[in-house]
């Protein structure tokens, strides 16, 4: 259903994601958990489309999601 593979996203010149692999299945439910500042809103904001990703990958239901607009991918 969702995959990241190898994302990485900035803010200016700070690498915030590196290298970021993740898969969530049909029915599975998925919790991001760490303290302030590791990157869980950022993760979030760049699967919604609010925050580019330099490279890598991510992909909701087989299709690749980079070209689409926060308001095409909600």
């Amino acid at each position: 259903m969702l995959e990241v593979a190898n994302l990485h996203a900035y803010y200016g010149k700070s690498h915030i994601l590196q290298s970021v692999n993740l898969h969530v299945g049909s029915g599975e439910v998925v919790s991001l958990l760490g303290r302030n500042g590791v990157g869980k809103s950022t993760l979030l904001k760049c699967l919604m489309g609010l925050v580019p990703a330099r490279s890598g990958e991510i992909v909701w239901q087989g299709k690749r999601l980079h070209s689409a607009r926060p308001h095409q991918r909600a």
